[in-house]
């Protein structure tokens, strides 16, 4: 019989609901370790009513009946020894259910031949014992049967019934009415056998579900743990993981050694090749920089190309400058992708704690800069920190620590560049250099400004800084007669996506009532390599009129399809293409597509850096028409182009008057 009740639909039997499998198993396992219970109370309690009815009545089949009892008993046990001792009779869960029911069933008639004997010869004291003794085997069986409900009842229902059909047989009121409260009993009994087996089975399957949920919990904190710790596309630790994992080896006192590792042209690769192309090259750096080290030395990638290695085995200094070796041979293999074969290589920086840093925050910076000495020396190589980069750390550290006062006290100073029309030599646009005479520290360059502003998070403060200035050049450069010069400004493509110069840009431009059309942004040309993130920004003053224009083209790793892609209005060739430019033949043949590339797409072609007069004859004769260098002008204060704007006013106005 199936058990029904509560939370278990008619409809529904047992083994459609979750769980069956466990469910079963475990009132298997209940079942059994009740069974050697079972068998011991059986034969206590036949021979208990044996010496009782025996005595009361005389039958003179009763021991034979405790024989049978008693055999059964030892049937079950024995069988139940052969399951314990083979472990895979135990699996076959129904198999064993089943037994264990038939087996229940036997016992059952071999207790019903108590009744059925004494049918019509039932006496008072033997009837009383008769139901007294069938009633307490059926309850102790019920007891037994509420994780299992088939089981019990398939035992009592024949001792029952017989019991009762022995009562009902003699005839007579007093047994009639024990025939009668016999099958009452058996039907309550049936009922609380199911329903106590109905809530076995609820339970367990919400303790089941239970221990799913939690497994699944469990299972999906340690995947987000995972997440947390790990780079999604290398299985690599990420940053957070490094920055525990190095305070946690620090926090030893022993010492460690730090490589910081970067691809060397893996920039390239990403532009050229794709995303799909870079991103197996970073998988396939991962493993060789993995296979390169020591299970104790723990690998991070950081972001991008960068990775580092954290190695704390004495004696550290000797192992990392052996695991860099061993890095950068193998990442100076040629790397096969997809059929292709590209060649990326390594540079390393290396930094030894406490020797070269007492802070975590130091250790990474002076690897950092020992990683960009490497780059210097002419990449795929290891760099170790020492005095000289120590010299220049504490610089960098020390502008960076300074920035915020040079900005808020008005310590930066702004000059102008003039950008000239190469073929009337007039001034047309100026562009805005930062300049910082530290008092200590002597001339700061601009990229050491930049750095600083970057690390110190302060990049909209700058721009607004310089923003103004420009602006306040306009202006005056409006009341000295000059109205059609620009000055340009430079952003990164980082600001546009940490801060707000679009903002800031249009917020001071409107302040000062400046015309857009005057006002210039340049961007390097990594901005086209980062369309996602800037192009809207750049459509957004170019909107209002401002222009926009691409800075130190060539510079990097250009990619001509991806420039016509971005809004813009003007292409400032870098000096390293401009540089000698009248004996190199094929930089002479680059700049000639891009000027011819920029009528096509109506874009102004700007040389930068032109240093001699054989250089601007050469662009003339290519048919340039904007220039920038040493040899037209140098970078001077607002004041002196001001005053210069002032006297060619004056000269076109005596000139008017005189004509």
């Amino acid at each position: 019989m199936r058990a029904t009740g509560p939370g278990i639909s008619r409809n529904e039997s047992l083994d459609e609901r979750p769980y069956h499998r466990e469910i079963r198993a475990e009132q298997l396992s209940i079942a059994l370790n009740n069974l050697p219970t079972t068998l011991i109370s059986s034969v206590i309690i036949s021979t208990s009513g044996t010496i009782v009815l025996g005595t009361e009545s005389g039958y003179a089949w009763i021991p034979w009946w405790l024989v049978a009892v008693i055999g059964t008993s030892i049937l079950r046990g024995l069988w139940l020894l052969g399951v314990r001792r083979s472990p895979a009779a135990a699996r076959d869960t129904e198999r064993c259910l089943g037994q264990l029911r038939l087996h229940a069933f036997l016992a059952g008639l071999t207790w019903a031949a108590v009744p059925v004997l004494q049918i019509g010869h039932i006496e008072t004291m033997s009837g009383a014992l008769t139901a007294f003794l069938m009633a307490g085997i059926s309850a102790g069986a019920l007891i037994q049967s509420m994780t299992l409900a088939d089981h019990g009842i398939v035992f009592f229902t024949p001792i029952l019934l017989a019991t009762a059909a022995t009562f009902l047989a003699q005839g007579n009121l007093a047994c009639g009415v024990v025939g009668a409260n016999t099958l009452l009993l058996l039907t309550m009994m049936i009922f609380q056998a199911q329903r106590g087996s109905a809530r076995f089975c609820q339970g367990e399957e919400a303790r089941l579900s239970s221990l799913a949920l939690a497994k699944s919990v469990n299972e999906s904190n340690r995947k987000l743990d995972y997440l947390a710790n790990h780079d999604s596309l290398t299985g690599l630790h990420n940053r957070a993981a490094f920055n525990a994992e190095l305070a946690a080896r620090q926090a030893r006192g022993a010492g460690l050694a730090l490589a910081v590792i970067d691809l060397d042209n893996f920039k390239l690769v990403n532009d050229t090749r794709g995303h799909l192309i870079g991103d197996k090259v970073l998988i396939e750096a991962a493993t060789r920089i993995s296979r390169a080290c020591q299970p104790s030395e723990f690998i991070a990638r950081l972001g991008g190309d960068e990775f580092a290695i954290i190695i704390d085995s004495a004696p550290c200094e000797q192992r990392a400058e052996a695991l860099s070796k061993r890095v950068v041979a193998v990442m100076g293999r040629p790397f096969v992708i997809d059929g292709v074969t590209l060649v990326i290589g390594a540079s390393i920086g290396l930094a030894l704690f406490p020797q070269d840093a007492a802070e975590l925050t130091e250790l990474f910076a002076a690897a950092d800069i020992a990683l960009y000495a490497a780059k210097d020396k002419g990449k795929h190589q290891a760099s170790r920190f020492d005095a000289d980069l120590r010299t220049k750390l504490e610089r960098s550290q020390r502008i960076e620590a300074e920035i915020g006062d040079a900005l808020t006290h008005g310590l930066l100073n702004v000059v102008f560049q003039g950008q000239h029309n190469l073929t009337t030599g007039a001034v047309i646009g100026h562009e805005t250099l930062i300049r910082w005479a530290h008092p200590e520290l002597g001339a700061i360059s601009p990229a050491e400004i930049l750095s600083a502003v970057r690390s110190a998070d302060m990049g909209d403060q700058l721009t607004e800084f310089v923003a103004k200035e420009a602006c306040r050049l306009l202006r005056a450069l409006t009341k000295a007669g000059d109205t059609t010069s620009t000055v340009a400004i430079n952003i990164s493509p980082a600001e546009f996506l940490t801060g707000n110069p679009v903002g800031i840009i249009l917020e001071i431009i409107d302040r000062f009532a400046i015309r857009p059309e005057r006002f210039e942004v340049e961007v390097t040309e990594e901005t086209i390599h980062d369309l996602t993130g800037v192009n809207a920004e750049l459509n957004r003053l170019m909107s209002v009129g401002v222009k926009i224009a691409i800075d130190d083209f060539g510079a990097g790793h250009s990619s001509l399809v991806k420039l016509a892609s971005l809004p813009f209005d003007k292409l400032k060739i870098d000096r390293c293409l401009i540089s000698g430019i009248d004996g190199q033949e094929k930089n002479a043949q680059l700049i000639a597509t891009l000027i011819g590339l920029g009528k096509q797409l109506n874009f102004t072609v700007l040389a930068e850096g032109v240093e001699t007069a054989a250089e601007a004859e050469t662009l003339r004769r290519l048919g340039c028409a904007q220039v920038q260098g040493f040899h037209f002008s140098r970078p001077v204060p607002a004041q002196s182009i001001v005053a210069q704007a002032r006297e060619e006013g004056a000269r076109t106005k005596e000139l008017r008057q005189v004509s």
